[in-house]
């Protein structure tokens, strides 16, 4: 064989055995793409405080008053194990809708905020039942 011939057969070979190598590591060590998931979060309390506002009244005493503030508290606590909750349930990392410059279709980033409403509905473990 000539020299050209060897050097020719010898790169063949290794980038076939470079193929090869990289198969088997994304076999076993697969890229992890990362997920994400919007949820409209401005709505969500938007409709909380238009529900506490509803049941605002004109002289209200400071029990009734501090029950609300109450409430509202509990909410983003509530919030809170909700969001973390969906996250586990997806597996992936949520977005504010507000923080959403662009997204090429609605089905680019999946919008869970049904989600996390419905978890907000359910009562809380605990509270006492109204």
């Amino acid at each position: 064989m000539s020299l050209l011939k060897i050097q020719m057969f010898t790169v063949a070979v290794t980038l076939m055995l470079w193929a090869c190598i990289t198969a088997l590591c994304l076999h076993f060590w697969p890229v992890e793409i990362p997920r994400f998931a919007r949820v409209d979060i401005g709505s969500i309390v938007f409709q909380q405080q238009q529900s506490l506002a509803q049941r605002v009244k004109p002289g209200m005493d400071a029990a009734e008053q501090a029950k609300l503030f109450d409430e509202a508290k509990a909410f983003g606590v509530r919030l809170d194990a909700a969001l973390e909750q969906v996250g586990k349930e997806c597996q992936c990392a949520l977005i504010n809708t507000a923080a959403l410059l662009k997204a090429t279709s609605a089905k680019a980033i999946p919008d869970l905020s049904a989600r996390v409403a419905d978890i907000l509905k359910q009562p809380a473990i605990g509270a006492p039942a109204q």
